[in-house]
């Protein structure tokens, strides 16, 4: 069997696309802006960016899925005696952190947006799918989700660059944004959930969702898609207030 083969159709599985292009890998590099720091990266992948992630920052944590990654990339990190590598989720991580970066699986980026909002962290450099990238920063219309609305509550977003198919190795079937992300507020998991909630009831007046949660204080002449993200976030703390209010009463 082919070795080369078998590792890219893990990756594949595992929808890891790695980064080849050096002019992509210092961009992310720059405007990481990485001073003595502590750096978070989920998607060690084969430890080109991580090197370089190592040789600015007072210590890297990095993060992969695949242990065979792990093992390949260790034999060009192994040099390094401020990172530490973690075999598994990268969500699950629960330490702190200046900055964070990751190339990650596509799959995982809107986990990612709703992970960083509960997290304390200064800046993100992070690259997700171009369409992706377009919900996020969308404010009206189909594309303006719970997403969008918890990305533009709680960051500052800016797009670096995009960043073709042909960086990758395998290459995606989509194009790709790189993005800088600065933190502005820092939400409870369970307000993510409520905001995931409220906008399941897309196209209704807001004050007919607000009663349906017993909330009497609301009289906001909008559906829920108009609601500035602000707003969407205030009416989800609202209803996750009411629904642990409930809870307890029982």
């Amino acid at each position: 069997m082919n070795y080369t083969n078998t590792r890219k159709k893990k990756r594949r599985q595992l929808g890891q696309h790695l980064l080849v292009d050096s002019k992509v890998l210092n961009a992310i590099v720059e405007n990481a802006k990485i001073g003595k720091e502590v750096v978070y990266e989920i998607g060690t992948g084969n430890g080109v960016l991580t090197a370089e992630l190592c040789k600015r920052a007072s210590r890297v944590i990095s993060c992969e899925v695949d242990r065979s990654m792990i093992e390949q990339a260790e034999k060009l990190l192994g040099r390094f005696d401020n990172l530490t590598l973690l075999y598994g989720d990268g969500f699950m991580f629960d330490g702190s952190f200046d900055v964070f970066v990751s190339n990650l699986p596509y799959a995982k980026s809107r986990r990612a947006i709703e992970w960083l909002a509960t997290r304390r962290f200064d800046r993100a450099i992070v690259m997700v799918q171009k369409e992706f990238a377009a919900k996020i920063l969308s404010n009206h219309g189909s594309n303006y989700r719970a997403v969008s609305a918890l990305a533009q509550h709680c960051f500052n977003i800016d797009i670096i660059m995009n960043v073709g198919k042909e960086s990758f190795n395998p290459q995606p079937k989509i194009d790709s944004v790189l993005l800088k992300i600065i933190q502005k507020e820092r939400i409870d998991s369970n307000i993510i959930k409520a905001l995931k909630l409220l906008f399941s009831y897309r196209g209704k007046k807001v004050s007919s969702v607000a009663k349906k949660f017993t909330i009497r204080s609301v009289y906001v002449d909008k559906r829920i898609e108009q609601l500035t993200p602000s707003e969407a976030v205030g009416l989800a703390s609202m209803i996750e207030q009411r629904q642990r209010l409930l809870q307890t009463i029982r």
